[in-house]
């Protein structure tokens, strides 16, 4: 019993506590189950209805229940819990380091001047808080001030009006050491005060500072929670009218509890749950400071001969030194504290190797390619395609569907397409070396297995055929003496909602859908030939045969190409970017080439890493068109600024496109919308052209809608229902480019800074990743604090 009463419960629970605090402030955001902006709205379930506000327990989805909107609390809180932990810490250490080196040096002096008292017993007396109020009273609501602007403004005036306090308690305990006879013999020694007080008062004072910044933590908190009483809110405040209600922007748990203030008459959960997470807080770090006080005061008594002039509450135990003599082993509390730092971490390392899982669309089906390549003479090709496939869904497959070279019907066959004919031939296929049956209609393969596939499954796919290319018009086409080879392989549709994503084949529209793949591909071309490929490093133009990889890229593209030639010039990054054309248009390289790496600079600069090492640009007759790594440029139409606004959108969707995925059939508007407004941006915040001039290109498609008189349509339609290109192009720019005016001074003062932070943003987010509408709007609306409505005049969301 008499062990059991000796054990510093403060200190193992307040540290204990302490942890777990710090562990959801730094990974709370990676486990909260909802976005901020994410909001339950009435339904029916289970047989029950289900609408806000949710009380605790209530919903597994909504452990802590939702506010009268139907937003989730727990993520609200495990938002905000950082703000509150780490600025109370960030004002903590500022004013205990100032205010300690000031009262170290002032409790030095001879004599305390009496103008010093005066002022410590005066501001004493004042409510610190109050005059943090009053000062951001005027600019804490409907601010444009940033965010991050409003939170270092508030642990800098929060910091210098707590430095008095701190500066007066350290006087005296410092004037107080000063007057010991160990100072004086010091003195008497030589010491100057430097030494004094570094080497002689602060060692001895080091366990109280301690524990005064752990207790001066809450205080901070403290003051948070009184301005959040009276709707200031650090990091700012949002209002709302009909009815009058005030927001906290950053979620910190002052700031809920403040805003909820007014259930407690009425969903009191609302204001009790951050509330007690409030106290927890509060108490943990209480706790934390009284263990180390107890702690330090027993050391301390374990000399009697060294009066603290206080008596410990735990009895201390004597060091035995000849027993420990030998012992090796860590005694219990370094041990414990050691465990406890290896579970943060791998607690940690966890979540934040798995924060990214529930980010986009989810694709079950995944492939690796490994491909061969022969060309001869004629211009006939004959490959092999080894494909290794897994299946990671719940389902048994018995099949496996492939999109497979387009514009071909069947085995043998050939049809006219736009130009010319082009034709395939199925030689054999097999499954983990066994021949196996196939069907191949219109532009999808699929492959029969003799036996299923389960979940986490593999299988090797073996596919010979031959083929040609049909005489110019579409991307897998012949332009003269050049050969163009886009989805020229068979490429594994993805899995998702228990079914294969291949819809029926259609002229002109992009039915299939693939997932990011690794490549290696072998080939073997004629002399006289180069290659440009979605490769980072294609070979020299004297090779015709070699190998080209390339990682996570969704297709794998490659252009083969005579007598051109090859303009080279250098990006931020060292990111190689070259040009290949031939002499017989208006269009001058040189420009083409100083377009496109000013292009890509700017995006690398505002938008985020360019996933390849190098961009290959070709000018040829043609479609626009980009793939991962390279793009292809028509440089014989006659509208230059159209040629212009064309290189630059193509140098975009190596990012919204190859980089950022989405269903094209489905999902169009996700790259094409989004890369439109990027272009845009790009000559209205790169190159400072006026919003109208820099917008034309969307613009315009929205007028000729008009003119047309076309039905209204929303964006995320089925290529094969929408009525004009203008809605999946033209109509997400302009939308996106009102939502950055209308809600730019949440994020900056400049809507051209804000729109492209915006879209880097994005970017991060959802790199390698897929998105669709809902998950795009639920981002933009987390982003700029707008409701999900906001987009149903232009998207559907249902």
């Amino acid at each position: 019993m008499n062990k059991l009463l000796r054990v510093n419960y403060s200190l193992y629970i307040g540290v204990f506590l302490v942890s777990v605090l710090l562990f959801f402030a730094v990974f709370g955001p990676y486990l909260a189950p909802h976005q901020l902006s994410e909001a339950l709205e009435t339904q029916y379930r289970d047989g029950k209805v289900l609408a806000p506000p949710i009380q605790p327990f209530e919903s597994g989805e909504y452990p802590l229940g939702t506010d009268r909107w139907g937003y989730d609390i727990a993520s609200m809180i495990l938002n905000g819990l950082k703000y509150t932990v780490f600025i109370a810490i960030a004002v903590t250490f500022i004013k205990m380091v100032l205010g300690t080196i000031i009262g170290l040096y002032v409790g030095t002096w001879k004599r305390t001047p009496g103008w010093l008292l005066a002022f410590e017993n005066a501001w004493s007396f004042v409510p610190l808080f109050l005059i943090v109020y009053f000062f951001f009273r005027g600019i804490n609501t409907l601010s444009f001030i940033p965010t991050w602007k409003l939170i270092m403004l508030f642990i800098l005036i929060t910091s210098l009006v707590s430095i008095p306090s701190i500066v007066s308690s350290v006087r005296q305990k410092t004037a107080e050491l000063n007057k010991s006879v160990y100072i004086e013999a010091a003195r008497a020694l030589g010491a100057g005060r430097h030494r004094l007080i570094w080497k002689h008062i602060f060692p001895q004072l080091k366990e109280t500072f301690l524990v005064m910044f752990i207790l001066e933590i809450v205080y901070v908190i403290t003051i948070m929670g009184q301005l959040g009483l009276l709707e200031i809110f650090v990091g700012g405040t949002r209002v709302t009218y009909d009815p009058l209600l005030f927001h906290s922007i950053t979620k910190e748990l002052a700031g809920l509890v403040g805003q909820a203030r007014g259930n407690i008459y009425g969903n009191l959960h609302i204001l009790m749950v951050p509330l007690a997470v409030l106290l927890i807080t509060t108490i943990s770090f209480s706790l934390l400071a009284n263990g180390m006080k107890n702690r330090f005061q027993s050391n301390y008594q374990r000399t009697p001969w060294i009066k603290t002039g206080q008596e410990p509450k735990l009895k201390p135990v004597r060091k035995n030194y000849i027993a420990q003599k030998g012992r090796k082993l860590l005694s219990p509390e370094p041990m414990a504290l050691i465990i406890l730092l290896i579970l943060f971490i791998s607690a940690g390392t966890y979540v934040y190797a798995t924060k990214d899982q529930d980010i986009g669309v989810k694709n079950f089906s995944q492939a690796e390619y490994d491909l061969s390549l022969k060309m001869n003479k004629q211009g006939e090709f004959s490959s092999t395609a080894n494909i290794e496939v897994k299946n990671e869904s719940e389902d048994e497959w018995d099949k496996l569907v492939f999109y497979f070279i387009p514009n071909v019907f069947k085995e043998g066959h050939s049809f006219q397409s736009v130009e010319g004919y082009a034709s395939v031939t199925l030689n054999h296929i097999k499954v983990d070396g066994k021949e196996a049956d196939y069907e191949l209609k219109d532009d999808t393969l699929s492959v029969f297995l003799s036996e299923k596939m389960d979940k986490g499954d593999k299988g090797k796919v073996e596919i010979n055929y031959e083929f040609t290319l049909p005489e110019k018009g579409n991307r897998f086409s012949k332009v003269d003496k050049n050969y163009y080879l886009a989805q020229w392989y068979p490429m594994l549709a993805t899995f998702r909602e228990h079914k294969w994503n291949k819809e029926k084949y259609s002229e002109g529209l992009e039915t299939y859908h693939t997932d990011f793949s690794d490549y290696k591909v072998s080939y073997d071309i004629p002399k006289g030939y180069t290659i440009a490929s979605t490769a980072d490093e294609d070979p020299p133009a004297s090779e015709t045969r070699g190998t080209l990889k390339a990682e996570k890229v969704r297709d794998f593209f490659i252009s083969i190409l005579k007598d051109t030639k090859v303009y080279e010039a250098e990006a931020k990054e060292g990111v190689k970017v070259r040009l290949f054309t031939e002499d017989d248009h208006n269009k001058d390289p040189e420009q083409s080439l100083d377009l496109a790496k000013k292009a890509l600079s700017f995006y690398q600069d505002k938008i985020g890493e360019y996933p390849h090492e190098t961009l290959d640009v070709v000018l040829d007759e043609g479609q626009f068109m980009e793939y991962p790594g390279i793009v292809t440029i028509n440089p014989y139409i006659e509208d230059s600024y159209f040629y212009q606004v064309s290189i630059v959108h193509e140098i975009a969707h190596q990012y919204f496109y190859g980089t950022v995925s989405n269903d094209p059939y489905y999902e169009a508007w996700v790259d094409e919308g989004i890369t439109e407004f990027a272009t845009s941006m790009y000559f209205y915040a790169g190159k400072g052209e006026g919003e109208i001039k820099a917008f034309s290109l969307p613009l315009n498609r929205m007028k000729s809608i008009e003119e047309e008189s076309v039905k209204r349509q929303h964006s995320n339609v089925p290529l094969d229902e929408v009525s004009h290109n203008g809605y999946v192009y033209g109509q997400p720019a302009v939308k996106l480019l009102e939502l950055v005016n209308n809600r730019f001074m949440v994020k900056g003062n400049d809507p051209r800074i804000v729109g492209m932070e915006f879209l880097s943003a994005y970017y991060e987010k959802f790199k390698f990743k897929e998105v669709d509408s809902k998950m795009f709007a639920d981002f933009a609306a987390d982003y700029f604090l707008v409701p999900k409505g906001y987009f149903t005049d232009w998207l559907t969301l249902e």
